[in-house]
């Protein structure tokens, strides 16, 4: 039976935050493992400040080239059980919000990279959506068991 009122209802909000933060943390670490040494990786970078009235956005993770001193910013959505967490990375795919972030943190030409992990994101139709609506954007779905890590690194390291 259905619960009357929201305060009644399970609050799987806690445990998807649960799961989100692993999710990210796990990336940091095991990409710290197959980045060459002048990249340093930053767990959840200060806000960007990227509307009016220092208002912003809080990214996952901020990759930094020592060399070049170019930066690439990473969002990381994990899902398990289905879901739209991948719908939320849309809007860096937004123009505008790669102009701005571009002008103001000395990054690479596209901004962003996208990193997608978890059961959800091993299935057919996850992939088959991410594949069209990602096309030519910088993106990568992380394998079962992270086999895949050291792909994901190079492709980083490509970009920045």
């Amino acid at each position: 039976m259905a619960a009357k009122h929201l305060s009644e209802r399970e609050n799987w909000q806690r445990g998807a935050r649960i799961i989100g933060d692993a999710g990210e943390n796990s990336l940091c670490y095991k990409l710290s493992q197959y980045l060459l040494q002048h990249y340093v990786i930053e767990h959840r970078p200060s806000k960007l400040s990227v509307y009016g009235d220092k208002k912003g956005i809080i990214l996952d993770a901020k990759i930094m080239n020592t060399e070049t001193g170019k930066c690439l910013f990473l969002e990381k959505k994990t899902g398990n059980n289905g879901g739209n967490a991948h719908e939320r990375v849309y809007k860096f795919l937004s123009p505008g919000l790669k102009k701005v972030v571009k002008n103001k943190y000395n990054t690479v030409e596209d901004p962003f990279f996208l990193v997608f992990s978890g059961q959800t994101f091993q299935r057919k139709k996850y992939r088959d959506e991410l594949s069209l609506l990602l096309e030519e954007e910088n993106y990568a779905i992380v394998n079962e068991q992270w086999s895949n890590i050291s792909q994901v690194a190079e492709q980083i390291m490509e970009i920045v």
